[in-house]
């Protein structure tokens, strides 16, 4: 099944009438770019006049196009309408008829239909205008864009620019969890008005069993998907006509930045883009783009000289939910805190894990190749309830489902044998609330691993395990908390052995060193549908919490903020 691709085509003027039409047979919209693709990072008092003569090579090739008496869709994006360049846009191309109109930058519906009323008034034509939504403010608007301009029927996700403006680094790209997260939102907000989504251009070209693999992704979800930018012909003939490619495509995902990167990474970009631009936005290197926003990204760490503090958070799911975006994470919500209201920069580490019996050697691992400020060791609640269960079904190294007796006083363990995060199985993320008689039987199944002595052995098991990485960090003199297990509610019994975990916890560490992570439902909801993951408003209560210790106890090198600020 065919997916329309835009291919946004390099110009100049030694392109030929014979490369569009070629681009043309692909299927594709063929887009020309007045905006960062007509940037000179290197020169960027040059880029004025390489947009000038951007403009100037467009009109030539359209004229051409319409002369060539073949049915050519011309697409193109015009820069932000609160730039200089955008009047000069729109005199570019006035009186022109499109079949694509591409905005940049959008964050509000004022500047949609200013554009709108700006098009009209110039007498430009188009079949489509889609807005690029690449902007923290334009994403949390999207559901007041949809709604005050009920005549777009598609939009289009900018993924470079949307890294850039929420400081992510490096950038997450199409073979990311956290890019696959953003895009869930913007769907699901589009649906509700009949809009589809035009998909971010993907930069690693040289990978065409990925890029086939996501297309097949995108068609499964056809009444979301309208389109993918493209930048390649061969990208824009897959669009059209590609094998049917059998791998799962979210097998192929992974949650990316779990460890802060190191500024050589940075330096190693810049070199390569600097090495390889032909004084244009995109940069090609072998097999592979680099885009402008990245590059900038990149300069901006590199030159960035706030003293830098290394925070490690160990813990399982919470970390990386896969139904929070990235931004809204506790984590990012902490670090936005703490760089806001002082002038340091804040880099976190992410530590998974599921078996209690490898969780210290990871945090050994992590602190060969970073010097860690502080520690936040996560008590969770799972790796607890599973020790529980007298019953236990778990996946062993070959992805079979396996089913044994869980009794630990035997050394008959297997919640300890096999990990999930070491064979792949990305399970927390399709946990829905059982049914009545299913949570009957696993409060029946820790029952009867309670009445066997299952819950003391996890309770010591546990505590065993906490007071090893107080004693490492101890040893190191690395700065810790441990916070607590968050209350879990998927059948009747969880809640209260939630809480003999919290109560076991904080009644043998040090009190100044303990966060309560056990909270009750209010009026605001902690735990969502399914019991299980937990709400954006836990989210944010961690972050403050985080956030008052850090501060309290003085455990990171804070500077004076200079400016009073709310915490």
């Amino acid at each position: 099944m065919q997916i329309q691709a835009y291919q946004f085509i390099k110009y100049n003027k030694n392109t030929l009438i014979e490369h569009i039409e070629k681009v043309h047979k692909s299927g594709a919209v063929i887009c020309f770019d007045f905006e960062d693709g007509m940037s000179n990072p290197l020169e960027i008092n040059m880029s004025a006049s390489l947009k000038d003569d951007a403009r100037k090579q467009f009109n030539k090739l359209y004229s051409q196009i319409c002369n060539s008496n073949k049915d050519i869709k011309i697409g193109i994006r015009l820069n932000s309408v609160k730039s200089e360049e955008f009047c000069k846009d729109l005199n570019a191309i006035k009186g022109k008829i499109f079949n694509t109109i591409f905005i940049p930058k959008i964050e509000c519906s004022e500047e949609n239909q200013l554009i709108i009323d700006k098009l009209k008034e110039f007498n430009i034509d188009y079949k489509n205008l889609i807005p690029i939504i690449e902007s923290k403010k334009g994403f949390e608007n999207l559901e007041n864009i949809l709604q005050s301009n009920q005549n777009l029927s598609k939009i289009a996700f900018g993924h470079c620019d949307y890294n850039l403006s929420i400081g992510t680094y490096p950038f997450f790209h199409q073979d990311s969890w956290e890019y696959w997260k953003w895009v869930a939102v913007l769907t699901s907000t589009i649906k509700k008005h009949n809009v589809q989504l035009v998909n971010s251009a993907y930069l690693d070209f040289g990978n065409e069993a990925f890029f086939c693999s996501m297309l097949d992704y995108l068609i499964t979800k056809e009444n979301l998907f309208h389109g993918q930018v493209t930048l390649t012909t061969r990208q824009s003939e897959l669009c059209n006509h590609r094998e049917k490619n059998e791998s799962n495509f979210k097998n192929l995902l992974e949650n990316k930045n779990l460890i802060s990167a190191d500024t050589q990474v940075a330096y190693d970009l810049v070199r390569e883009f600097e090495a390889n631009n032909k004084l244009k936005g995109l940069t090609k290197i072998s097999d592979k783009f680099i885009s402008l926003q990245e590059y900038i990204a990149s300069k901006s760490l590199i030159s960035d000289n706030r003293n830098v503090n290394e925070m490690c958070f160990a813990g399982g799911c919470f970390p990386v939910q896969h139904n929070i975006v990235f931004e809204n994470l506790f984590h990012q919500k902490l670090k936005q805190k703490i760089e806001n209201a002082y002038n340091v920069k804040l880099n976190f580490n992410i530590i998974r894990y599921e078996r209690l019996s490898t969780v210290l050697e990871k945090i050994k691992t992590l602190t060969n190749s970073k010097n860690l400020d502080l520690l936040v060791f996560h008590v969770r609640p799972e790796p607890f309830l599973r020790l529980i269960k007298l019953f236990y079904k778990y996946t062993n190294n070959q992805g079979k489902t396996k089913r044994s007796l869980n009794l630990p006083h035997f050394n008959l363990l297997n919640p300890e044998k096999y990990d999930m995060l070491d064979i792949g199985v990305n399970y927390a993320n399709n946990k829905q609330r059982k049914h009545l008689f299913h949570k009957f039987l696993i409060s029946c199944n820790y029952i009867l691993g309670w009445m066997i002595g299952n819950k003391r052995y996890a309770l010591n098991s546990y505590y065993k395990t906490v007071k090893e990485i107080i004693d490492f960090c101890d040893a190191k003199s690395i700065k810790y908390f441990i916070l607590g297990p968050n209350r879990r509610s998927n059948n009747c019994l969880e809640p209260s052995l939630c809480k003999k975990l919290d109560l076991y916890m904080s009644s043998r560490v040090e009190k100044t060193k303990y966060i309560n992570g056990y909270k009750n439902d209010t009026i605001k909801k902690m735990n969502q549908e399914n019991g299980i993951h937990v709400t954006q408003i836990y989210h944010d209560l961690i972050a403050d919490k985080l956030y008052k210790a850090i501060v309290d106890n003085n455990l990171l090198t804070l500077t004076s903020p200079s400016a009073p600020c709310s915490t």
